[in-house]
């Protein structure tokens, strides 16, 4: 008699490409990672091999779903891949919306786990827990858009889900993405690559099973007072109306916004002019657009009329594209930002990655420290579109000077050298695309964050947040100067709040907008600890959510230090952003001062138990946290104190 299960479907899916071997395992064997990342980092850690490189067969790509995807739980779309990252050797995680998750799981199947290499293009038909490899050849080479319809008209459907890479992916630039159901993005890492060197190009997914809950009643009540949270709370109108661009005036007033590339942290008056939310939106915006069970409907579908780009219809760029392709290449016009969003998208590329190496160059040229000689001919000055379009399009296809960009802004700084390495604005080896000047827990959290450089595993938005609850606040975090964001003393007690709460949400499936990382009023671990209790039928407590995220945390660190050999020295801003002052706004003057980031970077340590001097997690931490098989591995590596 089969297993009942509540939330979860029971049931992962393991595919070797090499033989073409499909088999199952039931997702009990992982609950106590919960799901999501928190399961696929747990394969990753104990399926790959120290020594195996990002792109040989022995690499795992885990696509991985949580307990509450597919169900009533709002904001409760994420859909998690994990793998090593061609990027940095070390974690590679990624995470988005979109509704292929929540189909993934009515197909029956919480977990995908994808070994091996095709001899040939392939992608993966899952139509209600049939499973089949397909010839992928007439795919190969097309972009995600192509990929996408070709999909859906070859299974005869239009309802199916899909991710799928494009060309970068295929000729493995180091950056490449994911693009799933066609608006959204696994981006950071380079899980595009992955799947490229796999000769994986896409899964296309069709369910029509259901996910039960265990305790209907109090299931919903909980999903009806996080609605009530979300009508309630402060900024929830402005960000359902702009989505991420809402932050733009914010933003730039707190110094957060990158011009010219890290010259400076706000942009000119004009230029914040046409990046008002509104006048973006009252001349592109088509209608709005939300992810799975999301009433929060922060996507825009955008139509560019008329200029350069006339007749572009995509999904709205997010604010990080804004300063991408906006302020860092000196661009006063949106219409590229979408363009460029657009390209990246249906190329394949995580447009993090070519928003930092093309800026890069434009100040490189503009520094006199490379020529038209290093760029193909071409003059990459800031605010040419042209050019930028073009760099964009060489990356991807790695022609002439794009094979050596396509490899990122690290290691294009290296071997391009003539001193552009200090320019080349990156953390372990990833491109850093959020400024941190402006706030210093948010830089201490894209700083230790273990896939490179994200504000997405730790970085806290309550330092510059225009929405507090003072008193809660103070009881959550247990610090006084939460919001004084240019203070060091007690920051490293917001990152650890927000790492474990980053944790649980990417296991859970929920995306950090809908909980208290965006606003305090929104849930935290209280809710989603009834939530988890409501529909899986396993009790859990607030403190014990927040100890399995920090859990995965030491999972995810231990890789990096066996992997990538990442220790204390790979944990600090980029030199530039300690040495030059913030020139504007809010933060003008202010400078990620050494000194003080290496006693906070102490207290951050010892708040983890991990040793000071190296970053490694200690013996008796691992132990108090169950885990022995982690140690066991840093031990005999000589990486254990």
């Amino acid at each position: 008699m089969e297993e009942k299960y509540f939330g979860y479907v029971g049931k992962v899916l393991r595919i070797d490409l090499t033989d073409g071997v499909i088999t199952t395992e039931p997702t009990s064997k992982y609950f106590e990672w919960l799901g999501g990342s928190g399961v696929g980092q747990w394969i990753n850690f104990t399926e790959i091999n120290v020594s195996s490189f990002p792109l040989a067969p022995e690499n795992v790509l885990v696509f991985s779903t949580g307990p509450l995807t597919g169900t009533l739980a709002p904001a409760s779309s994420r859909l998690s891949a994990s793998s090593k990252s061609p990027v940095t050797s070390g974690v590679g995680s990624s995470s988005a919306g979109g509704y292929f998750a929540a189909e993934l799981k009515y197909a029956g199947y919480d977990h995908i786990v994808i070994t091996g290499i095709s001899n040939k293009p392939v992608y993966i038909w899952i139509n209600d827990g049939d499973v089949q490899i397909k010839d992928a050849s007439m795919l190969w080479g097309k972009n995600t858009g192509y990929t996408d319809s070709f999909l859906k008209e070859n299974t005869g459907s239009n309802t199916i889900k899909t991710l799928c890479i494009g060309p970068a992916g295929e000729n493995l630039v180091r950056s490449s993405c994911i693009i799933v159901d066609r608006i959204r993005a696994l981006g950071r890492c380079g899980m595009g690559t992955v799947m490229g060197s796999k000769k994986l190009k896409a899964i296309a997914v069709r369910g029509t099973g259901k996910i039960e809950v265990a305790n209907p009643l109090r299931f919903t009540r909980i999903v009806d007072k996080i609605l009530d949270s979300y009508t309630k709370s402060s900024g929830t109108a402005a960000h359902m109306k702009h989505g991420t661009l809402s932050q733009v005036e914010a933003k730039n007033r707190n110094s957060a916004i990158t011009y010219k590339h890290w010259q400076d942290f706000t942009i000119p008056p004009e230029m914040l002019e046409t990046f008002k939310p509104e006048n973006i939106y009252s001349k592109y915006n088509d209608y709005p657009m939300s992810c799975f069970s999301c009433p929060l409907s922060c996507g825009k579908y955008t139509h560019v009329k008329d200029g350069q780009f006339a007749g572009l219809k995509a999904i709205g760029a997010q604010f990080e594209a804004l300063l991408d392709f906006g302020g860092k290449m000196a661009v006063n016009d949106f219409s590229f930002v979408l363009k460029a969003t657009d390209l990246c998208n249906e190329l394949g590329l995580d447009l993090d990655a070519p928003g930092e190496i093309i800026s890069w160059a434009m100040e490189c040229y503009e520094k006199g420290l490379l020529t038209a000689e290093d760029f193909d001919g071409l003059k990459p000055t800031f605010g040419n579109v042209d050019v930028a379009i073009t760099l964009i399009n060489k990356i991807a296809f790695r022609q002439g000077v794009g094979d050596i960009l396509a490899e990122g802004v690290a290691k294009a700084a290296e071997t391009l050298g003539a001193g552009t390495e200090y320019y080349a604005m990156h953390i372990k080896g990833q491109e850093l695309y959020e400024p941190m000047s402006f706030a210093v827990g948010w830089g201490l959290g894209a700083c230790v964050s273990t896939r490179g450089g994200g504000h997405t595993s730790g970085s806290p938005t309550v330092e510059t947040s225009e929405y507090l609850d003072t008193e809660k606040a103070k009881k959550i975090y247990g610090i006084d100067n939460f919001n004084k964001p240019m203070e060091f003393e007690g920051k490293e007690k917001l990152v650890y709040y927000y790492e474990a709460l980053h944790h649980v949400n990417n296991s859970l499936g929920l995306c950090h907008f809908g909980t208290d990382w965006k606003n305090l009023q929104h849930p935290g671990f209280p809710e989603i600890a009834e939530l988890y209790s409501a529909a899986t039928g396993i009790e859990m407590t607030p403190d014990k959510l927040k100890l399995a995220g920090i859990r995965m945390l030491n999972v995810e660190r231990a890789f990096n230090i066996l992997h990538a050999k990442f220790d204390r020295k790979d944990d600090y801003p980029p030199k530039r952003l300690m040495e030059e002052p913030v020139k504007s706004g809010d933060s003008i003057g202010f400078v990620m001062d050494q000194l003080r980031f290496d006693k906070l970077l102490d207290a951050y340590y010892q708040l983890h138990g991990w040793d000071v001097e190296t970053g490694y997690p200690k013996k008796e931490t691992l132990e108090s946290l169950d885990l022995n098989l982690v140690g066991e591995k840093l031990e005999s590596a000589g990486k254990l104190r």
